[in-house]
């Protein structure tokens, strides 16, 4: 088995501040929901015990749930600040462009290829909605973190 002591590519979802703030602001409003329900079952004078289960289920799915996605944010803005520091310009050239769903939208799968300055090309595949995908030849610009090859499509 040959490994290769390259790291291997890893897509960023960058996140401009105003997104992280709009998600840490849902975050912040999604939390307390389920205690205050709690809250209001165990103050109601019958207590009847559907409410309190209620308020129990909202209390565990709202609490780690707005934990999670506070996270979330967290994370894809330092991810988004870090490539914007050390990041390099880039292109990706469309190899392949497959339609592989047509539901709600039209999803592809495209293959490019990364090249750049400073670190080895490297191929990336990835699913993208849209209209109409990107046609192979189509020429995008990256960024890309040349130290482990972290790197984001931008439209």
């Amino acid at each position: 088995m040959v490994t290769s002591s390259r790291a291997q590519p890893v897509q960023v979802s960058t996140l401009g501040g105003v997104g992280a703030v709009l998600m840490k602001g849902v975050a912040a409003l999604v939390v307390p929901c389920g205690p205050a329900v709690l809250a209001v079952a165990v103050l109601l004078l019958d207590r009847h015990w559907i409410v309190l289960l209620v308020g129990t289920l909202a209390t565990a799915a709202s609490v780690p749930g707005g934990v999670a996605l506070w996270r979330l944010a967290s994370r894809n803005r330092a991810g988004t600040r870090r490539l914007e520091a050390i990041g390099v310009r880039a292109t990706a050239e469309v190899l392949t462009s497959t339609l592989t769903a047509s539901d709600e939208g039209h999803t592809y799968e495209v293959v490019m290829r990364v090249s750049g300055l400073g670190f080895e090309p490297f191929e990336v595949t990835q699913s993208r909605t849209g209209g109409a995908g990107p046609s192979a030849g189509a020429r995008l610009q990256a960024l890309v973190a040349p130290v482990d090859r972290s790197y984001t499509i931008l439209d």
